[in-house]
Formats: C-alpha cells, structure tokens, sequence
C-alpha cells in the first residue's frame, strides 16, 4: 500500500461533491480518505474538484531509478519481477511469469506464460502487487528514453513511445464528448491507419534506448516520475515538455484535453518525486488475485 490515506478538501468555488465512498464534502472542511477510496477520483475531480493538502504514507525514499518497492538490498529473482521490468532490449525478451498478475517469476522454468509478438507489435502488460501496472513497449525513435521520463504514445496501436510530444489534439462531438483525434502513422509498411499519438503512455523504469522493448509504468505508485518546475504534494500532473511531467492547475480545460496522468505524492522542483499515476479509465480495473491469503 503506497500511502495509508490521503487528506482533501474541494477547491475554492466549489460548492460541493461526493466522495467515492458516498460522503458529501462542503466548502472549508478536510476530509480523510483511504487509499482505494482516492484512486476512484477520476483525473478531471483531481484537476478542477478536489485539493489533496496532505498525504498520510509511509517513509517514501526519493530515487533517481525504478525501485520495487519491497525489494531491499540486492533482489532474489526467483521472487520479484524486478529482473523483467528493468530489462531493454532490440527484440522482446523472453520471460515466464505466474498465471496471477506477475506475482511470482522463475527464469528456469515454464510457469505461467510466455509473450507472442507479431511483427514489432508485443501486447503485454504486467500487475503488481499494490496494484500497478505496467506495459511493454518500443522506442522506435532516435532518441533515447531516459529512466523515470514521462513517454506518450508515438503509435498507440503499434506500442510504439516516445519521449517527444508529437501533435495532441482533443475535439469535441456534437453532443459534447470529448475524444482524441487519430492520425495514420505512415513510417509502417503497411501504413497504420487510425492511431493515437500524443497521448500519456507511462513512466520509463529504466533508460530505453533508441529501438529498444522496455517496460513503462502507466498505473499506481510510481517512486520516480521526472517533472518540471516547481512541484508540490498534492499537485495534479499532466504531460509536460520533452520527458518530463508538470503541475496542471484547475482549468476551464478538462483533464483529457491537459493529457492529465496522475497526483503527486512528494515535493520537488526539475527533478523526480513519486507520483500516483490514476488510470485513463473513468473506472479503474478490478484486479483479481488468487493468492489473497
């Protein structure tokens, strides 16, 4: 569990909401909130509703790279995943992992699944044990991607990330939904028709380099998120410049068309500080696990 429980308040000229767990908030007063009950507010309630003004955790270490969190000292590979998640490569790895969510890893043996790839294309995603999540996915640029770099999507279909920020753009339909504009990527043979690029991918654990498979970050707590400016807890954070992440303040804009990702849970200014990353999906994914005992 990343944090024990979050503290909020709505924002000046809010009049009132409801909280995920049903309780009504007024104007002037603090609320204290458990962890699942904070991961429920969407990344727009963060943006222009609610004010995060503490946060209950335990001791968060800064760190200038990806840390398992219950890792310490050296990792024993027959019992994380740590050796997976931090591996770059030209071509896909090779890895077994349990049936439930990546819990248990042996590199011997023929436990649990092992990825398909279709041509550059490799859908695999990982779950962790607090619940994060993470992606496979390929830097098809010149440009390497630096670890804890916030990467968007070069070719969402494709899983191609890129620490660049090409075109983003939000438009609005005739009833008033919000949805991004895709774009064909002409550099695949065939050309990809319908994509998504600009979008928030995820965090790098660990540098990838040009025309390299690495492992991004794009749910839960992340120890190592680059950001720039100054930063404070409690901040939301959208895709800022090149790599790097910023504070998004309320705006007449939604969360969406801000390319919002995520809350901070520490202070810092053009450096790393650790960021809960809220899944795009107005509702996150229940996980199951199977070893719950």
């Amino acid at each position: 569990m990343p944090s024990r429980s979050i503290i909020v308040q709505l924002r000046a000229g809010v009049g009132q909401a409801i909280l995920p767990d049903h309780r009504k908030m007024l104007p002037g007063v603090q609320y204290v909130i458990d962890w699942d009950t904070f991961q429920k507010i969407s990344n727009g309630a963060r943006q222009n509703v609610i004010q995060v003004v503490g946060v209950n955790s335990d001791t968060i270490t800064a760190s200038g790279s990806y840390v398992v969190a219950q890792t310490a000292g050296s990792s024993n590979t027959q019992l994380n995943i740590q050796q997976v998640l931090t591996t770059v490569s030209t071509t896909p790895i090779t890895y077994n992992v349990a049936g439930f969510a990546a819990q248990g890893w042996n590199s011997t043996t023929n436990t649990g699944v092992t990825p398909a790839v279709s041509g550059s294309f490799t859908a695999q995603a990982l779950n962790g044990p607090s619940g994060e999540r993470y992606v496979y996915a390929l830097n098809n640029t010149t440009t390497n991607i630096s670890g804890s770099a916030v990467a968007v999507w070069a070719d969402m279909n494709n899983g191609f990330i890129t620490a660049a920020r090409p075109t983003y753009q939000i438009v609005t339909d005739g009833q008033g939904t919000e949805y991004q504009i895709s774009v064909n990527n002409t550099a695949t043979n065939p050309v990809t028709i319908g994509t998504k690029q600009g979008n928030f991918a995820g965090v790098a654990l660990v540098l990838i380099p040009s025309g390299n498979y690495g492992w991004i970050q794009t749910k839960g707590l992340a120890p190592s998120v680059l950001v720039s400016g100054v930063v404070n807890v409690g901040d939301t954070v959208a895709v800022g410049l090149q790599g790097a992440g910023k504070v998004q303040a309320p705006s007449a804009s939604s969360a969406l068309v801000n390319n919002v990702f995520g809350t901070a849970l520490a202070s810092g200014t053009n450096t790393t500080v650790a960021v809960d990353l809220r899944s795009l999906k107005a509702k996150p994914a229940y996980v199951r696990f199977l070893n719950k005992n």
